[in-house]
C-alpha cells in the first residue's frame, strides 16, 4: 500500500511537471522561465554572462546592498584598521534602525566578529550600521565610501547607495543596483575575500556577546527546506523591502566551476530561491526538477 501511494504521488508529480512545461518533453533543455523583474547568471571565473533579463536596469536592491558593506568592512580588517576581536559600541543611531535586528541595547559592546556574522547570516541592520560607524565614523561617511568603491570597481553609474543597510533613508529613497552590478560586486568580494564563504554558508550563528543564536535568511542552505536546497550553495545575500520585493544573490560551486546569480523583485520569499534554483540548474547543465509544492503552486497560479 505504501509503495502504491509513492507511485501515485510520483505519477502525479510527473503529470504536473509536464503541465507546467506545456507538455513539452524537451523543456528541461530550454532556457528557464524565470519569474522576476530582473536576473542574471554569470560564471564567476570567466565573468561570462550565461543568461539574464533586465540586468542593466536599476532596481531597489534591499539588503543585497550589504555586500558592499561587507566588502568595506573586510577591507578595513585587511588593512589593519579593524580587528575581528575589536569591541564596537551600539550607538543610538544604530539602535534606531528598523527591520531585522539583533536584540542588543544601545551602549552594548559587541565584537566585530559578532556584528559582521549577524549582518551576513541574519541581515541584521543594527549590526550593519554599527560596523559602518566603526569603519568611517558615521553611516553618512561610510555611504560615501560605498559609492566611491562602486566607481573604483567599475560598477555602473546606475548603481547608487543611500545607506549601509538597503533600507529607505530619511528621504524615502533606497539604494539601487543593476543585477549585473550586484553580480560584479559578488564576484569581487568572493575573489578578494574568499573567507566570506565560510560565513555565508552558515545556517546559524551564536553570538559571543550573550549566546543568542541568529538564523540564516538563505533557505537554499537547508537540505530539508521544501526542495529549495542545492548542493554546493554557500551564499550569498538575501534582501527584501516593499519596494524591492524579495531578492537574492546566490552562489554555487559544482563540477569545478562557480556560478553567481542575482534575482531581483520576486513576489514571495521562497520565489527568489525557486528562481535561483532554475538558474543554477541551467548553468550546471542539469535538469530543473521542481519540488511537488513548487509544481502545484505554478499550476494553480496559471
Amino acid at each position: 500500500m505504501k509503495k502504491r501511494k509513492i507511485t501515485i504521488l510520483f505519477l502525479i508529480t510527473i503529470i504536473l511537471i509536464f503541465a507546467v512545461a506545456d507538455f513539452d518533453p524537451y523543456f528541461l533543455m530550454k532556457e528557464p522561465d524565470v519569474h522576476a523583474k530582473s536576473y542574471i547568471l554569470i560564471d564567476a571565473e570567466s565573468h561570462d554572462r550565461l543568461i539574464g533579463k533586465n540586468e542593466d536596469v536599476p532596481f531597489a536592491a534591499a539588503s543585497m546592498s550589504k555586500l558592499m558593506t561587507e566588502y568595506l568592512v573586510l577591507e578595513s580588517i585587511e588593512n589593519g584598521d579593524l580587528d575581528w576581536k575589536d569591541q564596537v559600541e551600539i550607538s543610538a543611531h544604530a539602535s534606531s534602525v528598523e527591520g531585522v535586528r539583533i536584540n542588543v541595547p544601545t551602549g552594548a559592546r559587541l565584537t566585530v566578529r559578532d556584528l559582521f556574522n549577524s549582518m551576513v547570516v541574519a541581515s541584521a541592520n543594527n549590526a550593519a550600521v554599527s560596523l559602518a560607524e566603526a569603519v568611517a565614523g558615521s553611516e553618512e561617511n561610510f555611504t560615501n565610501k560605498m559609492n566611491q568603491q562602486a566607481r573604483e570597481m567599475g560598477l555602473s553609474d546606475l548603481t547608487h547607495f543611500v545607506n549601509a543597510t538597503g533600507l529607505s533613508n530619511s528621504e524615502n529613497k533606497e539604494s539601487e543596483m543593476t543585477a549585473r552590478d550586484v553580480s560584479k560586486l559578488a564576484v569581487e568580494i568572493i575573489d578578494r575575500f574568499p573567507e566570506i564563504l565560510e560565513i555565508t554558508k552558515l545556517s546559524s550563528y551564536q553570538l559571543q556577546y550573550d549566546g543568542a543564536v541568529v538564523q540564516s535568511t538563505n533557505k537554499m542552505l537547508n537540505e530539508n527546506n521544501n526542495g529549495l536546497w542545492v548542493e554546493g550553495v554557500d551564499g550569498l545575500k538575501t534582501g527584501f523591502t516593499d519596494q524591492a520585493g524579495y531578492c537574492f544573490t546566490g552562489t554555487v560551486e559544482q563540477k569545478g566551476k562557480r556560478l553567481v546569480s542575482v534575482v531581483m523583485g520576486t513576489e514571495e520569499t521562497d520565489a527568489r530561491f525557486i528562481e535561483t534554483k532554475k538558474l543554477f540548474s541551467y548553468g550546471l547543465d542539469e535538469p530543473y526538477i521542481p519540488s511537488f509544492k513548487t509544481v502545484v503552486k505554478e499550476v494553480v497560479d496559471r
